[in-house]
């Protein structure tokens, strides 16, 4: 699949290259991959340096059917799809699609997730619905994040690396073994990097960041049968969050809205820029800090029993001082301010939307587990219960322009002439704007999950496995929302519980040494919650439901040419009832995310992973995806993608609804890797590798200018390694990073009546250098 696997191969020794074993914990005990009856993508340690991941928005390239991007107006906060199956507001009302692990402990929130991930040791993508082992929101899938333990022996690294744009990481870890019984390892990670965009007025970087990380990791084996894990990892960031460019200027509002939307035509384009016209050029416009605590507890009383306990608490906090998605002078006499009668003075700075967060996050979680065998290992079995607490909180004041005719066309004449500022003419709010606002927006959550779950597999003969789970789930979510309705403050409270049970079975065929198959059958649900951007009581009083998915895989896992080729492939198909779909909405009244169940849809394809040693130090890997969505019933209201207004209608979009958000129908990534022979200074190796998304959109109606055209990103990589110290070694690496220069939107919104579109543009082609010693 898609980590390394090639082991170390002594010049000249031509036809002993074989593909290495990879031991994963997918199923919460360690199997080897190609043992592993599921769709399993991972990426060890060399392929994550290869393509230069730190971050987990860095891996989705590189894994057929998974997609994730920072969402815009943020650097901390990503949205995740695996086939076809994303959440990606970050509102924290609602719950993700797929869940994060790290070293077994849930992280409950994708806002606040693009944490340097500190001594990470390997990836492990599990696409499908995972609800029996894993239940917590996995209808999508999920993503666990393995860090290295510590170590017996005294060990110690240092990593630097310099590229485009100042780009500068520095990586260190030091393993200490403190005793016979006790070890420790602690690693620090800093980054930063200028921005990519610059500001059309001050001429400033847009975009650019600086996160520091941490990681303290303690190992204590005080016998054979007990071991005991802590961690605490911590991560700041401070980030310029002001690299969003106007795309689309709605002609309507244009007419309707005057001069105001004429300056921003004139700054937007469709394709990228380089200077962006935003005034929010400061480097710390954004600050982020996540910090967590886990203890693993593990108790083997006998050879063949063990029992775990995962204890954890973590906390977030972000603080977005200010985001724009596009500024220009106001010139007299163009924008209303607000309902004042009175217009923003000539040469002040009007945003088309502007506002500012502060986000606070903690939640604490308990699992036990009990694995063990019986009957001369035929069964083994997995049995765990799970605790999960979470508060959270939003205050997200806002500010927004409109046509002054969508705000106040409604009113009386004479009311219009005041509103408007002309008492003379009968269109009195034609060809102006309006600022309005909403300066109290802000929102609680109170969330509490329970789970037992149970696998068992039973060996019905040396061939021939049967796995049967299922997981009960209980979620309860309490939310307060105090915001402006119909121009009045109020606060609203609800709360609403949930429960599920999701089974699952799986039925595996070793049909020889090398090749495995399997038919598994598995079941997830993803708990209901509030909208709490809703912009009436009775949208927020009313929640939207859990949805359920029922998915079918058949698979193959292979191994030939004596171990020097392996090939993996899965064809699944997911039924889905309530899937919760967002919608974006925007009027008089601000612009929000509406979640509505979509009533039924469906999702088919296929994954494959091929890797082969074609010849002596020569390494080729390919992974392809194929992913077709249906929606078999999608019943909401309808706006005009061309105006960006509602029409009024409540229809089934089922046949017109894009299928492709998040969800490009192929994916694939290809990579070769030629490790020369052995020299008296050291060993070179190349890399390059190539990654391909077809076109994908952002939202399921609302698409017409803001979709990512199909593109092929190419990277590469030189390095030369283990050069020979009288202490330990070193690397120098030369490496390169969309060598073609594409331009690619890695998300985008478009803001519908408000009468623009926005995209970010991820970066274009950068180089670096890096070097590392290690003993």
């Amino acid at each position: 699949m898609a980590a390394q696997a090639q082991t170390s191969i002594p010049a000249g020794s031509a036809g002993s290259a074989v593909l290495e074993e990879i031991v994963v914990t997918a199923e919460r005990r360690e199997t080897a991959l190609q043992d592993t009856p599921i769709s399993l993508a991972v990426m060890g340690v060399d392929q994550i340096k290869a393509i230069g991941a730190f971050e987990i928005r860095n891996i989705s390239d590189q894994i057929p059917n998974v997609r994730i991007n920072s969402v815009a107006g943020s650097q901390s906060n990503i949205g995740i799809g695996i086939r076809g199956v994303s959440a990606t507001d970050t509102q924290l009302a609602m719950d993700p699609a797929v869940g994060i692990y790290l070293d077994g402990v849930y992280i409950g929130r994708h806002t606040g997730a693009v944490f340097d991930i500190v001594d990470l040791e390997r990836i492990e993508v599990l696409r499908g619905p995972q609800g029996t082992l894993y239940g917590r929101n996995s209808t999508g899938g999920t993503i666990n994040l393995v860090t290295r333990r510590p170590g017996d022996e005294l060990a110690f690294a240092q990593t630097l690396t310099y590229g485009s744009e100042d780009f500068l990481r520095s990586t260190t870890r030091v393993n200490l073994p403190l005793s016979e019984q006790l070890a420790a390892s602690l690693s620090y990670n800093h980054t930063q990097r200028d921005g990519y965009v610059d500001s059309l007025y001050s001429g400033k970087d847009l975009g650019g960041f600086k996160s520091d990380a941490a990681r303290l990791a303690l190992r204590w084996t005080p016998g054979e049968r007990f071991t005991a894990d802590y961690a605490f990892d911590w991560s700041q960031r401070q980030a310029n969050n002001a690299f969003a460019q106007l795309v689309h200027v709605r002609p309507l509002q244009i007419n309707l809205g005057g001069r105001f939307y004429e300056q921003l035509a004139a700054v937007s384009s469709p394709r990228r820029m380089q200077r962006l016209p935003l005034i929010q050029d400061s480097d710390d416009e954004n600050s982020s800090h996540v910090y967590g605590h886990a203890l693993t507890l593990e108790w083997r009383p006998t050879a063949d029993l063990s029992v775990k306990s995962i204890s954890s608490y973590r906390a977030w906090k972000e603080n977005e001082r200010g985001s724009s998605f596009g500024d220009v002078v106001a010139e007299a006499d163009t924008v209303l301010n607000g309902s004042t009668g009175t217009y923003i003075p000539a040469g002040e700075w009007v945003s088309s939307f502007y506002s500012t967060r502060r986000d606070d996050q903690d939640q604490w979680s308990q699992e036990l587990q009990l694995l063990g065998s019986a009957f001369e290992d035929r069964l083994t079995y997995t049995l765990g219960a799970y605790y999960f607490s979470e508060d959270g909180k939003e205050f997200n004041p806002t500010a927004y322009v409109l046509p002054a005719q969508f705000a106040f066309g409604s009113q009386p004449p004479a009311t219009q002439g005041f509103l408007c500022a002309d008492f003379v003419s009968a269109t009195p709010c034609l060809g102006k704007s309006v600022r309005l606002g909403n300066p109290v927006f802000r929102y609680a959550v109170d969330n509490e999950a329970y789970a037992l779950y149970g696998q068992a597999t039973w060996g019905i003969n040396d061939a021939v496995d049967f796995t049967l789970g299922g997981r009960w789930s209980r979620d309860r979510r309490s939310a307060t929302l105090t915001t402006l309705f119909g121009g009045i403050q109020e606060t609203v409270a609800g709360s609403k519980s949930w429960s599920d049970f999701s089974p699952s079975g799986n039925l595996s065929w070793k049909i020889r040494d090398g090749l495995n198959t399997y038919f598994k059958v598995s079941s997830a649900y993803r708990s209901g919650g509030f909208n709490a951007r809703a912009t009436t009581v009775a949208s927020f009083l009313s929640p939207v439901d859990a949805e359920t998915v029922v998915a079918y895989e058949l698979g193959l896992k292979s191994e030939f040419w004596d171990r020097r080729a392996r090939f993996n492939v899965a064809l699944f198909d997911m039924d889905y009832k309530d899937r919760q779909v967002k919608q974006f909405e925007a009027g008089t009244g601000g612009s929000s995310q509406r979640f509505v169940n979509a009533g039924k849809s469906s999702a088919r394809g296929v994954e494959m992973d091929f890797t082969v040693l074609p010849v002596e130090g020569l390494e080729l890997r390919l992974s392809y995806g194929y992913l077709d969505v249906k929606y078999d019933e999608y019943i909401t209201a309808i706006s005009d993608p061309v105006t960006g207004l509602g029409t009024g209608v409540t229809a089934d979009v089922s046949a017109s609804a894009s299928t492709l958000v998040h969800a490009p129908e192929h994916t694939g990534a290809a990579s070769a890797e030629y490790t020369f022979p052995l020299t008296s200074y050291g060993t070179w190796a190349l890399w390059a590798g190539a990654t391909y998304a077809s076109h994908r959109d952002f939202d399921p109606l609302l698409y017409l200018y803001t979709a990512t055209p199909a593109h092929t990103l190419i990277d590469a990589r030189l390095t030369l390694r283990d050069i020979p110290l009288q202490k330990g070694n070193l690397l120098v690496a030369l490496w390169s990073r969309n060598l073609a220069n594409k331009k690619v939107r890695e998300w985008s919104i478009d803001f519908g009546t408000m009468g623009w579109a926005i995209s970010t543009f991820g970066p274009e082609r950068t180089f670096g250098i890096e070097a590392g010693y290690q003993f």
